[in-house]
């Protein structure tokens, strides 16, 4: 059976924007004769935090960096880290990612405990030519947002279920500006 629709996929860049762009989605797979998929255009690698018996609830985070003008930058080290499941800062979920080839990330994790005030993810890019990008990753719904925060970098994340687990998923574009 043949089942189409098209669906919205939602993305908030850094500056708050939000975009939308119709997705067409079917049931049908239709056979190539070439599988072959160039570097370029397969998925930048899940680096995943979260390890089964982990606390907290599951979420999936990706992104794109980009330059002012909107140049893919591949090559660039991500630094985050966060509060695990429970609200605890542990070296479990700390890392540093880099973009593949066309300036994507993606990484898995918890949604952070209740450390102290709003539930977040720190994330950094120190790149040489560039400057200095620090900021949080804030998650919209959290009650203890405050006013300031709410058209800052809060991000939505979208339930949905993968082999029978909810998994939250979320978009964090970054722009970095030269020096």
């Amino acid at each position: 059976m043949f089942k189409q629709g098209i669906r919205f996929a939602i993305s908030v860049a850094v500056t708050g924007l939000l975009l939308t762009s119709p997705v067409y989605a079917s049931d049908l797979l239709v056979a190539q004769a070439d599988t072959a998929t160039p570097e370029t255009q397969k998925k930048s690698e899940l680096i995943d935090l979260w390890q089964p018996g982990d606390p907290g609830q599951r979420m999936n985070i990706r992104g794109r960096v980009t330059s002012i003008d909107g140049t893919p930058l591949g090559g660039i080290h991500i630094s985050l880290r966060q509060a695990n499941g429970a609200g605890d800062y542990t070296e479990n979920y700390q890392t540093t990612l880099e973009t593949d080839a066309r300036g994507r990330y993606q990484f898995g994790s918890v949604v952070p405990g209740n450390y102290s005030g709003a539930k977040h993810v720190h994330i950094s890019v120190y790149q040489e030519g560039f400057e200095y990008f620090d900021t949080s990753i804030l998650f919209k719904g959290d009650p203890n947002l405050d006013q300031h925060y709410q058209s800052g970098s809060a991000i939505f994340l979208e339930e949905s279920t993968v082999n029978g687990e909810t998994i939250l998923f979320g978009r964090f574009d970054i722009v970095l500006t030269p020096e």
